[in-house]
């Protein structure tokens, strides 16, 4: 049982960090060449909303905004 945990780990730790890489490179195009990387898909913007929205919780945000870089930094 315990490496079905260890492998589900593993796994969503693998996927976190290559959906951060795709969300990484999509913005890169965006700045680069003023486009969307996918049609309709605009990166930048959303990526702006969700901070505005974060700044706007007040307490909330800033506890959800720690819950997010707590699951990006863990190692």
């Amino acid at each position: 049982m315990d490496n079905v945990f260890k492998f589900m780990g593993g796994f969503f730790k693998g996927l976190t960090n290559l959906l951060i890489g795709f969300a990484a490179l999509a913005v890169l195009t965006e700045v680069v060449f003023g486009a969307a990387m996918f049609p309709g898909m605009e990166v930048v913007s959303n990526l702006t909303g969700l901070i505005t929205q974060l700044g706007n919780g007040g307490f909330v945000g800033l506890v959800a905004l720690l819950i997010l870089w707590s699951i990006i930094e863990r190692k």
